[in-house]
């Protein structure tokens, strides 16, 4: 009994994509030919040295700007980002409102300390007042240390 043939082999391809020419380059043009012009350096020159203004004058001569292209001209893909921006702005998600900054606890919290870290020093002022003086003396300039120039604000 003969095998049953196999159906005949499918061939899939994709379709011509077409494509809008935004940068004015020919389709028939060689790769070679499409590129900006090289740039022709510096002119040489009698003078040994070079001077800005020369470079200045050589930077506003036609051939240096004669590979500049014009302006991109607005396509679909200009308006559609038009588009999105216009109703993200009458959603408001493009509005920023800076609320006001908290008050700082910072200063409070130096007072209370230097209250409380003198008041302590003070009672070994009676008992030794050497090493008191010098404690309140580091005390003093290491808190003001942190407070102000280590911690941030908070």
């Amino acid at each position: 009994m003969p095998e049953a043939s196999d159906p005949p082999r499918k061939h899939y391809k994709f379709k011509a994509a077409e494509f809008e020419n935004v940068n004015g380059v020919r389709r028939d043009t060689p790769p070679n030919e499409a590129q900006p012009p090289s740039d022709p350096g510096i002119v040489p020159t009698e003078k040994v040295r070079i001077d800005v203004r020369d470079l200045a004058r050589a930077a506003a001569s036609p051939a240096a700007i004669a590979g500049s292209r014009p302006a991109p001209q607005p396509n679909e893909v200009h308006a559609i980002l038009r588009e999105n921006l216009d109703r993200a702005n009458a959603a408001g998600l493009n509005d920023v409102d800076l609320t006001p900054k908290p008050p700082s606890r910072r200063k409070r919290d130096y007072w209370i300390s230097c209250a409380i870290g003198n008041s302590l020093l003070a009672v070994a002022l009676v008992i030794s007042p050497i090493f008191a003086g010098a404690g309140l003396i580091i005390f003093n300039v290491g808190l003001t240390w942190i407070m102000w120039f280590v911690m941030d604000d908070y």
